[in-house]
Formats: structure tokens, C-alpha cells, sequence
């Protein structure tokens, strides 16, 4: 959630609860005869607004705008991780390029994860490989998890094999923010997996 959501959300969380904190203090002030000038309040004008032939339409009016503005609330609070496509950093060849060509380069990252995992998973012990770009408290990273084969006994090949790959995405990405994630995870084995019956 970003923060433009987050300070609405507070804000709109104080004024209703204060909201309802009034109303119910008002309705307990009301019921026990203690409401200041509840005797010159004259409530007739509910039963005539509700009995008349616009309220249906009114009421019905005023839930659509309700469900509007709760599914934009939902809409907004979606979880969006993935980071897609970054700007690179200016460096020496692209400023030189700058005066020449009008634009800006980028990198797709979850391209970028998904080339490397498919480079981890080419290698011996591990199983399959998936990569992703997330962002994890505002800093994008790119993130391979790989599921190791439950028969491989040492891990220095594979180790190697994801230092070798995180290597070659720092390299790749040279002059881009982001940081990078391997997670390994081991398979389950045969005897794991099958069923007792």
C-alpha cells in the first residue's frame, strides 16, 4: 500500500470512528431523555421523506455511489509487487547518447528473473528455478527461488552455481536499483510425496 492510501485510510478511519462515537453518544443521550432540545426537534419529516415516491430512487442512488467508492477502496488496496520495467541510471554512454537520441532506456526485471531461473535451473541438483521482480519495502529486487533435487547431499556446486547467478544479473543490470534474491527450497522425494493408503 503506498502512502497516499495509508494517510487516507487513517484520516477516513478517525472521522467515521468519531463519527459513530458521536452518533452513539447521541442515541444514548436521546433514549434517556438527556438530548439538549429534544423537545423542540420535531421528527415528522422522516415519515413524509420516506413515504414520498423519490425516496426509492434516492436511497438506490446512494448505494451505487457506496458500492463505487468501496470497490475503488478495494481497488486501490490491491497488493502490487512486481516492478516490471525500471529506468536505468545515467552513466558515461548514455549521456553521450542523450544528446543524440531523445528518450529513456529501461529494463524489464521480471524478464530479466526469468532468464536467470532459467539459467539456474539448466544446472545439476536443481529441479525447476521461477524468478519474479517484487518490490520489498520499496526496493526493487529481483528474486529466483529453486527447488533442489532431495538426492543432491552437498550444496558447494549449487551455492556456486547461484553465486554464478546472481552475479551474472548484477552484471546484466549494471547502472539499475535493484537487489538480488535466491532462495533455494528443497524437493520433496519420492517417499515424501507418495500417498499412504
Amino acid at each position: 500500500m503506498n502512502r497516499v492510501n495509508a494517510s487516507v485510510d487513517r484520516t477516513s478511519t478517525a472521522v467515521v470512528g468519531l463519527a459513530l462515537i458521536a452518533l452513539g453518544g447521541g442515541a444514548v443521550a436521546w433514549e434517556r431523555g438527556r438530548f439538549p432540545g429534544r423537545e423542540r426537534i420535531d421528527a415528522a419529516f422522516v415519515d413524509t421523506t420516506v413515504d414520498a415516491g423519490w425516496w426509492p430512487w434516492a436511497l438506490g442512488a446512494a448505494a451505487i455511489v457506496l458500492v463505487l467508492i468501496g470497490l475503488r477502496w478495494l481497488f486501490a488496496h490491491l497488493p502490487r509487487r512486481s516492478v516490471g520495467i525500471v529506468a536505468l541510471s545515467h552513466t558515461a554512454n548514455s549521456e553521450s547518447l542523450a544528446s543524440d537520441v531523445d528518450g529513456k532506456l529501461g529494463v524489464d526485471l521480471s524478464t530479466a528473473a526469468k532468464s536467470a531461473a532459467k539459467s539456474l535451473a539448466a544446472h545439476d541438483g536443481v529441479v525447476s528455478a521461477s524468478g519474479r521482480s517484487v518490490s520489498d519495502r520499496g526496493e526493487r529486487v529481483v528474486e529466483i527461488t529453486a527447488t533442489l533435487d532431495p538426492a543432491v547431499t552437498s550444496l558447494d556446486t549449487i551455492s556456486a552455481a547461484a553465486a554464478q547467478t546472481r552475479d551474472d544479473i548484477l552484471t546484466s543490470l549494471e547502472g539499475t536499483p535493484a537487489a538480488v534474491r535466491i532462495l533455494l527450497q528443497c524437493g520433496k522425494s519420492r517417499k515424501q510425496s507418495a500417498r499412504v493408503s
